[in-house]
């Protein structure tokens, strides 16, 4: 996830279930159709749509039968479920089993059609599929053998499809933030683990038998980065682990993209690596510095657990505020981690201080003009001056963005604590932030 930021600046200021449709009646068989049944037959035609059907659905076919005999009339069908397929439903007072479906009374005249409904979950994995139809000429699906209805083979084919899409790929656990060349790591109960990526049936269940070949790669590459490690392994139990994955340099917003031939392709949550990615020492409080030539921050919490970690970055990103404020300083990222590689909203005091050679250049050398232009990700919504709230996009995650007020006017972090200048000449400002957001002066 993207952490909060801040600047300090001067300011002037499918299912379908079985639908029980009623048996439809057609005056006249189907459009265009060529029979290739003798005239003098007791034959009849099929056509089945949808024709294909996604693997793990549940679906409900429309079976379109024509009575192409000259003068007798078809009185009852039986259709049975392709292999693996399960029945759930069928139309009009029909009865069914799990295999098959039987439809009584029809009655059908010569040249006559009906349009039979049945509902069918289809298995987990794809591939050829045929359903199996019986028609006789009695309404009660009785008689002898030589008697049935026979299927016209021109119709014979439409009984086939075809099931799509059997095998995907997901990301169980999901690559979180980490420190530029540091091993890449995913959240597991309260330890990391390794960034893992499962090969899912079309019931989306783990397809245990796979031992498919997954290779993962850079997608949203937010900092010109390379990823290094053992990008290609072979699922076992249908789940490919990826234990020693590295990316540098820093970025806000990388994805990791899984592919495997022949196998749906899957995309990781955005997720950042920092420039610095420490532990915090056993005893509190947890800092954390970063400084660009004309820019430094300091984070510090006393709310840290053991086994946490705090994040720190200056640049790489974009963004500002609306009204009057101008922005001077870069950017400074920030945030505080759990063992499990977790953010944690906490209250953290930062520290922004900039540089005098932007104080002078700036035209506001006093230090009580100055702000702090705040970005905390929606999930962390914060309170801002009026009239400076906007929104800005950081690795592909929708910031609130604003100016802070100061602590003695607001409620609560975050807000700006105080302002001074140093002996050197430069402008520090401090102020409280929760969550892991971004900030500028």
């Amino acid at each position: 996830m993207p952490k909060a930021g801040f600047i300090v600046a001067r300011v002037s200021f499918l299912v379908l279930a079985a639908s029980m449709l009623g048996v439809a009646m057609l005056a006249a068989p189907a459009a265009a159709w060529t029979s290739t049944c003798p005239s003098s037959g007791k034959c009849f035609a099929v056509t089945v749509s949808p024709s294909n059907t996604a693997a793990g659905t549940n679906t409900s076919f429309a079976f379109t039968i024509t009575n192409e005999a000259p003068t007798q009339r078809l009185g009852s069908v039986r259709i049975s479920a392709p292999a693996g397929f399960v029945i759930t439903g069928a139309s009009g007072a029909a009865s069914f089993t799990s295999s098959s479906a039987l439809f009584l009374n029809l009655s059908l005249a010569p040249s006559a059609a009906v349009t039979l409904t049945v509902s069918a979950s289809a298995p987990c994995s794809g591939g050829a599929y045929q359903w199996g139809i019986e028609a006789k000429q009695s309404n009660d699906f009785n008689g002898l053998p030589g008697n049935d209805f026979k299927l016209d083979p021109a119709s014979a084919g439409n009984l086939k499809g075809t099931l799509t899409g059997s095998l995907s790929l997901a990301f169980t656990s999901e690559p979180t933030d980490t420190g530029a060349g540091a091993v890449i790591t995913s959240p597991v109960g309260s330890k990391r683990g390794p960034v893992m990526v499962e090969v899912l049936n079309g019931c989306g269940q783990v397809a245990t038998a796979s031992r498919a070949k997954v290779t993962v790669a850079i997608g949203s590459n937010a900092g010109s980065g390379t990823l290094s490690g053992t990008t290609m392994v072979s699922a076992s139990g249908g789940i490919a682990s990826f234990s020693d994955l590295k990316i540098s340099p820093p970025g806000v917003g990388y994805t990791l993209v899984a592919t495997s031939p022949g196998i749906t392709s899957a995309t990781s949550a955005a997720f950042t690596i920092w420039p610095s990615f420490l532990p915090c020492p056993a005893s509190t409080p947890c800092s954390a510095s970063a400084s660009s030539a004309t820019t430094s921050g300091t984070v510090t919490t006393s709310s840290a657990e053991p086994g946490d970690f705090v994040a720190t970055g200056i640049g790489g990103v974009s963004l500002t505020c609306n009204g009057t404020y101008q922005a001077v300083s870069d950017p400074f990222g920030f945030a505080l981690f759990n063992a499990a590689g977790v953010p944690q909203s906490t209250t953290l005091t930062v520290t922004l201080q900039i540089d005098k050679s932007l104080v002078m250049s700036s035209g506001h050398p006093g230090a009580s003009s100055w702000q702090i232009c705040y970005a905390a990700p929606q999930t962390s919504p914060f309170t801002a001056l009026p009239g400076t709230s906007g929104t800005t996009t950081i690795g592909g995650i929708t910031f609130d963005t604003g100016l802070l007020p100061d602590c003695s006017r607001a409620s609560e972090a975050p807000c700006v604590q105080a302002r001074h200048k140093g002996n050197a000449g430069d402008v520090i400002v401090t102020f409280l932030a929760l969550g892991d957001p971004f900030g500028r002066g």
